[in-house]
């Protein structure tokens, strides 16, 4: 920012200079200002030309719809003949620099109008050549085509202009969609989260539960009684009824099934294998 100022200030200082030195604006050279015709002024051919700049600049002149001409390089002031206005309408007059070209440029609308004596003379040289007429409906063809053209372009960019509007449209219309479902999917897995919250609450107290459980059946005795079906006298036919027997000779109940079975094999009257006749849990 300061760097900026001091450019400035040194600017504005060498411009001053230069002002005092050559005793002439240095804003003059770089900026040439039309003095005659007016902005938008209606004249009469000829038409003199004066400018504030460059003493010596290129003159250029130019009718609307048609190319510009050039009208060589020139001291102010320039009168520019009649001649060079073969209608009346609407002119541009541009100045150039002779060596910097479009770097100092400056440029002027203005209207020509004809005087009768040079309406006159311009009727003489359409009755010899028609030349003028056949400028002018050159020119007007020109601005015709160049009309439809633009009346062209316009439709061309309406139509474009609406199907964008269109594409806008239904392109918010989609992402406000893809908002929504985006909140229904986020409130979705909300829902998801705190149901899973739930289950593995509910998986880890049944998981207590169980070991709960495991540890209490782990300290049961799975079985209390055991004994054996017998046949006091199996010679017998039809047989006796069957007995169980739960317990030796001396009325010692069968906690275990080894102590079990070390009776049935002595016992020539049992008749199956030694099974849990009582448990814990009343079986």
């Amino acid at each position: 920012m300061l760097r900026l100022l001091a450019t400035l200030l040194l600017s504005a200082a060498a411009m001053v200079v230069g002002d005092l030195l050559f005793r002439t604006s240095l804003l003059q050279q770089v900026r040439p200002v039309i003095l005659s015709p007016t902005d938008q002024a209606v004249v009469a051919p000829p038409v003199q030309l004066r400018w504030d700049g460059p003493p010596r600049m290129r003159v250029f002149l130019s009718v609307a719809g048609e190319a510009r001409r050039d009208l060589g390089v020139h001291e102010a002031p320039f009168d520019i003949d009649a001649d060079q206005f073969p209608r009346d309408g609407g002119y541009l007059v541009e100045l150039q620099a002779v060596r910097l070209g479009n770097w100092i440029h400056t440029q002027r609308w203005f209207q020509v109008h004809a005087s009768p004596a040079t309406a006159s003379r311009a009727d003489d040289h359409a009755e010899r050549g028609g030349t003028e007429v056949k400028d002018l409906l050159r020119a007007l063809e020109a601005t015709r085509t160049a009309r439809d053209r633009a009346h062209g372009r316009t439709k061309f960019l309406s139509e474009e202009n609406a199907a964008l509007r269109d594409e806008s449209e239904r392109l918010s219309k989609q992402l406000e969609a893809l908002y929504k479902t985006q909140e229904d999917d986020a409130e979705q897995v909300a829902e998801l989260e705190r149901r899973l919250s739930q289950l593995s609450e509910e998986n880890r107290a049944l998981a207590e539960e169980n070991a709960a459980v495991r540890l209490r059946l782990g300290s049961v005795i799975p079985c209390t009684v055991w004994g054996y079906f017998s046949y006091p006298r199996p010679q017998m036919a039809p047989a006796t009824r069957r007995f169980l027997m739960v317990s030796d000779g001396r009325g010692q109940i069968f906690r275990t099934q080894p102590d079990c079975e070390l009776l049935r094999r002595s016992d020539a009257t049992a008749a199956s294998i030694c099974f849990c006749v009582g448990n814990s849990w009343g079986g």
